[in-house]
């Protein structure tokens, strides 16, 4: 049975990917502080816990020898006040930079002592700037990073290091730049927590007005991040340095009136408001075109799924 090992594994979405490995029959290693919030007791019973802190440098390489995973998953992110990773970093940028940046350091140079043979890790389009920075407002996966929030610095960063790593040591490593994600297990706040409180409503058939961008932005349903970083492993052709990660664009309004429609008995609404950020267009083509990857959940069947999941919960 093939290692894998995953940092951030207990998070958000680390739950989701940890499960998708156990289901595709890897056997899992989770590497953080602590297992929660979101590993559940069954999953625990089916994984290696060892427990650790990404920055400092001894944890992680004592931890990675006594693995020896095939594959190392990063996911680790400073989000330690609950606020969402944005909000995180910019209250706290000094702990944003010591996990996001020289965390992920230590993780590539005990991967790189061990001879670990594959990494994948999650950065995020808040690389990019607003679109005026951009020719048609559009980013690609080459665009230049231009982040306009400081956790977006620390994953800029975190990129450039992931490049050096690559191509001085010959680390083989893939990043996907994540969009905002949303899906059942969600337990921070930011936009994507306003988001939930729709969710929740609906599941209940009950109210729920939130406050929420009136622009649009990228969304992916968490299983299909899971989905993602699982199809990386399994390509077999050669694979780029990052990739933009997209699904569909929608505001909090149209996700509203998905959700209406899904469960009429509900009364769920947004009150848009003007967001302190604006976001460019981005163009996800190149990894369904070099990989085959494609969202198995689209906006519909995205909500449908959250809203069963919460049912059964």
């Amino acid at each position: 049975m093939s290692k894998v090992f995953v940092t951030g594994g207990s998070g958000f979405i680390g739950a989701h990917v940890v499960r998708a490995y156990i289901e595709a029959g890897w056997e899992v290693t989770v590497f953080g502080p602590s297992t929660k919030p979101c590993l559940t007791e069954t999953d625990l019973a089916r994984v290696t816990f060892q427990e650790g802190d990404i920055a400092n440098y001894n944890d992680i390489d004592r931890a990675l020898a006594e693995t020896h995973p095939e594959l190392v998953v990063g996911l680790a992110a400073y989000g330690e006040t609950g606020r969402g990773l944005l909000a995180s970093a910019a209250a706290d940028e000094a702990s944003a930079l010591e996990v996001n940046v020289n965390g992920f350091h230590n993780l590539l140079t005990a991967c790189f002592k061990q001879n670990t043979p594959r990494v994948l890790w999650a950065s995020t389009l808040a690389v990019f700037g607003g679109p005026t920075l951009y020719a048609d407002g559009i980013v690609y996966d080459d665009s230049p990073c231009r982040p306009e929030t400081f956790y977006g610095l620390t994953k800029a960063l975190a990129e450039s290091i992931a490049r050096f790593f690559r191509e001085t040591h010959g680390l083989v490593i893939i990043g996907l730049r994540l969009p905002l994600v949303f899906g059942p297990g969600l337990w921070y706040q930011g936009v994507a927590s306003k988001i939930k409180v729709l969710f929740e409503a609906a599941a209940k058939d009950e109210k729920a007005e939130i406050e929420a961008p009136a622009e649009p932005i990228d969304l992916m349903y968490v299983k299909d991040v899971a989905r993602a970083f699982l199809h990386l492993t399994n390509h077999t052709g050669p694979l780029d340095l990052i990739y933009n990660l997209t699904a569909y664009s929608a505001t909090a309004d149209s996700l509203a009136n998905v959700v209406q429609e899904i469960r009429p008995a509900s009364e769920v609404r947004v009150k848009p408001i003007r967001s302190a950020y604006h976001y460019p267009t981005v163009n996800g083509e190149k990894l369904g075109r070099k990989t085959g990857f494609s969202h198995k959940f689209d906006l519909r069947a995205a909500c449908e799924d959250y809203i069963n999941e919460l049912a059964k919960a």
